[in-house]
């Protein structure tokens, strides 16, 4: 009988080339790798909570206008020397806005007080004589009528200089010049024209409906938002309305008034939408959202996913449904007035995912 004999397969040197294979492989576990994975925001659609309209909410077209524009005139005539009026430009109530030479009126003005002194030595004249009975009555009389007129003469004179600049009578824009620096210009005649925009004015037509809300004082609120401008709303005050309608449209022109706002570009003859509400005569109260942002059934309960803008994360709201209408849900409670919320795909999302709105194409 012949003992086969079985020698090993690996030599020393396959062996070594296994072990330094093995530490190599441990020595790269997964907490020595750098994790270079870059997380991509979800794009979602968002929509915000909104009150609950009970129908009494109404918008008109509007434009914006100055409280009151008027033209700036010199009173006497003259060269202009001065002038610092740009269209456009916003100048301070008493800010020098244009200066006719004044020489020849300091002269009128000097000629006035040499005969103003003049007229008062020929009264102390008159008096010394009349007292020695030297002159008569009447020669007092004129003396004493020519001082008068001197000095109305050199108060006209002085008027006259004072005249010769012109001031800024409130705070206000330039709205169109018409006239250039070292222009010959004649009293009266238009230099600028000049609107007062420390308020904004705007103008619309209200139906008769509106207009006897507001006699009522039933108008709960009425805000402006500037066409272009901003999707920002500003609560505005009433100020005046027309007497009586147009023949036409039956319809009666209002002007509603909003303080000057630093971040709100608005010229007159902006366009603008105005957005009346009457106080309601309903009960209903609550918030509305698209029903697609509702996740949930009546059973287990029904929830949003909030946007949070600072970090793009979601937050997980439970919500009140009172009822649905037109796939429009009217929450009573769970959210605010103005919250995003997701209103696509919301039954995808989950805690921990970071989203970034979608802006489509306009």
């Amino acid at each position: 009988m012949t003992i086969m004999k079985f020698t090993p397969i690996f030599s020393l040197r396959s062996l070594l080339c296994i072990v330094v294979i093995t530490m190599s492989v441990s020595a790269c576990s997964p907490s020595d790798v750098e994790d270079t994975t870059t997380v991509t925001p979800t794009v979602v659609k968002l929509t915000a909570v909104t009150a609950i309209d009970n129908g009494n909410t109404f918008r008109f077209p509007a434009t914006v206008s100055a409280v009151k524009t008027i033209e700036v005139r010199f009173e006497v005539t003259g060269r202009l020397v001065k002038l610092d009026m740009p269209t456009g430009s916003v100048v301070k109530a008493g800010q020098l806005l244009a200066m006719i030479d004044p020489v020849p009126f300091e002269r009128k003005v000097l000629e006035k007080q040499t005969k103003l002194t003049q007229a008062q030595r020929e009264l102390s004249r008159v008096e010394s004589m009349f007292v020695k009975k030297l002159v008569s009555q009447s020669s007092m009389d004129d003396a004493k009528t020519a001082l008068e007129l001197a000095d109305i003469e050199l108060s006209n004179a002085q008027q006259d200089l004072s005249y010769t600049k012109l001031y800024a009578p409130f705070n206000a824009q330039i709205s169109q010049r018409y006239v250039e620096n070292d222009s010959y210009v004649s009293a009266g005649e238009s230099i600028a024209k000049l609107q007062d925009v420390s308020q904004m004015y705007f103008h619309f037509s209200v139906p008769e409906r509106i207009f006897t809300a507001n006699a009522r004082r039933d108008i709960a609120n009425a805000q402006i938002a500037i066409i272009g401008a901003s999707e920002q709303w500003y609560d505005v005050r009433y100020v005046e309305h027309a007497a009586e309608p147009n023949p036409i449209s039956q319809t009666y022109d209002v002007v509603f008034a909003l303080a000057q706002q630093d971040e709100l570009v608005a010229t007159p003859g902006a366009r603008a939408v105005a957005k009346v509400t009457l106080k309601s005569q309903s009960n209903q109260f609550g918030m509305t959202v698209p029903m697609n942002a509702l996740v949930g059934d009546n059973q287990a309960g029904f929830y949003v996913w909030r946007f949070n803008a600072n970090d793009g994360s979601l937050t997980k709201l439970v919500v009140t449904v009172a009822s649905i209408k037109n796939d429009i849900a009217v929450i009573s409670k769970g959210v605010t007035v103005g919250d995003l919320v997701v209103s696509a795909g919301a039954a995808k999302m989950y805690d921990g995912i970071i989203v970034k709105p979608f802006n489509g194409v306009r």
